[in-house]
């Protein structure tokens, strides 16, 4: 019986589909970005290379005129996966011989929230800084009165843009995020036309998303943090595109007391390659 609760809880396997599993499906810039690429990584510092899909040119037609072929040059983006962390403990063998499967689902859920706090910052910042200029509203001062107008307008950078269709959705079908700290969540909450928002239940509920305003999905993070002013992100996950990967889980075995090592290793890197489909703005309190 013993043996077979060390196998179940230290099979290197079993450790990275877990932790990994539970890494994808949790955070809020997870759903505000696509993998499309994710396939292609294996360790840290491997390298996509992504075509972009450039412009296609519409020419008016005349009978009397040749045919104009235009030559297709879409820019190669660069994916690097040059994100790693690691995580590393010791179990001891009194542990393992009173573990379960819930001891287990304990340790992966404590490494989870760990690295998908980093995550979730690194991607936002991704953001912030790949957005096109055209779509940057620079710092704004923001009061109930006032919030809903200005969120509009971002709506309307990406709608300019062809981020979003007549449809007011993405590519991808799904509505603009807008990711919100708590303190301008407060500030959306008080305003005339949150009273009329939609609030989604947990059966429709997209990841992260709290409430339907202004166009948007809008999606809450504290990892917004005000340095004059709060960095606001909205678009949608045409913009980025991340690939993660847990490229090591192994257990070792102590040498001089009764127990054992574990350690994993996560890689993960994300590129901005369409800068269009992503807005910012800087807002401020009143």
């Amino acid at each position: 019986m013993v043996t077979t609760v060390k196998e179940g809880l230290f099979r290197p396997q079993l450790w990275s589909k877990l932790l990994l599993k539970d890494i994808m499906d949790y955070g809020v810039m997870i759903d505000c970005v696509n993998r499309n690429w994710e396939g292609e990584i294996k360790n840290q510092g491997d390298t996509v290379h992504i075509q972009a899909i450039g412009d296609v040119t519409v020419n008016t037609h005349d009978d009397d005129t040749p045919i104009q072929y235009q030559e297709l040059n879409g820019e190669t983006l660069v994916l690097k996966v040059d994100q790693a962390k690691n995580f590393a403990f010791v179990v001891k063998d009194i542990e393992k011989v009173q573990a379960n499967v819930e001891y287990l689902q304990k340790y992966t859920n404590k490494a989870k929230k760990q690295v998908v706090n980093v995550k979730d910052a690194y991607l936002h910042t991704i953001g912030m800084a790949g957005a096109h200029t055209d779509n940057q509203m620079g710092t704004t001062a923001i009061t109930p009165e006032t919030i809903y107008g200005i969120c509009v307008d971002m709506f309307t950078k990406l709608a300019r843009a062809n981020a979003i269709g007549a449809d007011g959705l993405g590519e991808d079908g799904k509505r603009p995020f807008l990711i919100l700290p708590p303190e301008i969540l407060a500030v959306v909450r008080k305003s005339e036309e949150a009273k009329h928002a939609t609030t989604l239940g947990d059966q429709t509920i997209r990841k992260g998303t709290i409430m339907q305003y202004a166009g948007f999905d809008i999606k809450q993070s504290t990892n917004v943090k005000n340095s004059e002013g709060f960095g606001i992100l909205a678009g949608t996950s045409e913009g980025i595109t991340f690939a993660e990967q847990i490229t090591k889980v192994e257990s070792i075995k102590d040498k001089d007391y009764f127990g054992d090592f574990v350690r994993g290793l996560y890689v993960y890197g994300a590129k901005v390659v369409q800068p269009k489909c992503l807005a910012t703005a800087t807002f401020t309190l009143s």
